[in-house]
């Protein structure tokens, strides 16, 4: 049985390395425990048990850390209208109008911030051409809304 459990740690540690999901590697220590307890003499069904409970233990622990490590450190989406932030980033920014913004057409965008966004006027009188540069004065939904 010693056998079986130093292949169950040679392949999580080969499945890890080709996938890199963080899922094979909680099978090694699982493994390595379920080894030692077979050299020591206990039976195949407390190696399997003690197995399998390491191996949940581990794989929900791990998802509940990494859980939270991500909500905590994820990125502020530009794109998110729920945010009153996102507005902030890029009001007062410069923009180039990559089509033309006219308000009665319906047309118009900017790139800003290496992104591409909708865009409007904020006179419905301005038509700005595209290769301007215009600035931003606030967001409106996912629409930039620009003047000269």
């Amino acid at each position: 049985m010693p056998y079986i459990w130093i292949g169950i740690v040679i392949f999580a540690a080969l499945a890890e390395i080709y996938t890199l999901a963080l899922v094979p590697v909680w099978f090694i220590p699982s493994s390595l425990t379920a080894f030692i307890l077979s050299l020591t003499g206990f039976h195949v069904w407390i190696q399997a048990a003690v197995f399998f409970i390491i191996s949940l233990f581990l794989l929900v622990l791990s998802k509940t850390v990494f859980r939270k490590f991500l909500k905590s450190k994820t990125a502020l989406n530009i794109n998110d209208t729920d945010t009153d932030a996102n507005s902030d980033l890029l009001a007062g920014k410069s923009a180039i109008v990559t089509q033309e913004i006219n308000n009665f057409k319906n047309t118009g965008a900017v790139r800003a911030g290496g992104f591409e966004y909708g865009a409007k006027s904020d006179d419905d009188d301005i038509i700005y051409e595209t290769g301007l540069v215009v600035t931003i004065i606030r967001m409106d939904g996912e629409q930039m809304i620009c003047s000269r």
